[in-house]
C-alpha cells in the first residue's frame, strides 16, 4: 500500500481561486472505473473474517475519521488528509476501532 499524507506531501496549485492536490496520475488503456463514498461504521471490520482483493487497483482519499489496516506488509491506523492506493491483488483487511465513522471516497479502476 502506498500512503500519502495529501496537505503535507502534495503542492496545492491554482490558489487563490481553489486549491487543487493531484493525489494520484493514470495512464492508461482502462475498462472499468467505479467511483464510490464509503462510510465504515465505529467496530465494523471490512471483511468481516479474513482478508480481500481486488482485480481492480484500489485509490481511496479520507475525509473523516480513521481505520486500522492491513494491506500487504503494512499495518497501521489511516485517517482524514491521508490518501492510499492498494494495488490489485494486495490482501488487506480494515477495521474503525473508534467511537466515530470514518467516510472515505473511493475509486476502483481496471
Amino acid at each position: 500500500m502506498t500512503l500519502i499524507e495529501v496537505e503535507k506531501e502534495i503542492k496545492s496549485v491554482g490558489m487563490p481561486l481553489f486549491d487543487l492536490r493531484k493525489i494520484f496520475k493514470m495512464t492508461g488503456d482502462y475498462t472499468d472505473v467505479d467511483f464510490s463514498l464509503i462510510t465504515i461504521q465505529p467496530g465494523a471490520r471490512v471483511p468481516e473474517t479474513g482478508d480481500g482483493f481486488h482485480d481492480a487497483d484500489e485509490y481511496s482519499y479520507f475525509l473523516e475519521g480513521e481505520v486500522y489496516t492491513v494491506s500487504g506488509k503494512d499495518v497501521g491506523v489511516v485517517g482524514k488528509g491521508q490518501a492510499t492506493l492498494i494495488p490489485k491483488g494486495e490482501h488487506h483487511w480494515c477495521e474503525n476501532r473508534t467511537s466515530r465513522p470514518c467516510t472515505l471516497v473511493c475509486m476502483m479502476v481496471k
